[in-house]
């Protein structure tokens, strides 16, 4: 049996509330000014099971990043830590900054994350609202 891959990823996780689409983001506890997206290392099957997978993006060093989204909630959060924790025990203090986060409303989370991370939320905006759009005809 040939052993799960497994890859880095920014997982992002969305949610919608009376405010509109809302993402969270987690705060750096060394400075509480830089907001980010969640990053873990899952196996290959469970991305693809359980997530949308975005477009990966170039950042300015040549390195490419790969996201993926999934919808939940607070409740949601310790179900998708383990997930994570499931591949990577090495991750234990990522994990555990979600601790810090919470749910922005994503006309402030593109203002907050850096330039790759809000070509990832521009993706799942557009994904998401295609979605809806198809759901309401």
């Amino acid at each position: 049996m040939l052993p799960m891959l497994s890859k880095k990823i920014s997982l992002i996780i969305y949610r919608f509330r009376e405010r509109g689409l809302e993402v969270f983001l987690t705060n750096d506890p060394d400075d509480a000014t830089q907001w980010r997206i969640p990053e873990g290392e899952v196996s290959q099957s469970v991305a693809e099971d359980r997530m949308i997978e975005l477009d990966p993006v170039e950042q300015s060093n040549g390195a490419t990043r790969t996201a993926y989204a999934v919808e939940g909630d607070w409740h949601d959060i310790p179900s998708l830590k383990r997930m994570l924790y499931e591949d990577a025990v090495q991750l234990k203090e990522t994990i555990k900054d979600m601790e810090t986060g919470t749910f922005v409303v994503l006309k402030d989370a593109f203002k907050k994350v850096m330039p790759h991370q809000y070509q990832f939320l521009k993706e799942l905006k557009d994904i998401l609202t295609d979605r809806n759009s198809v759901k309401d005809l």
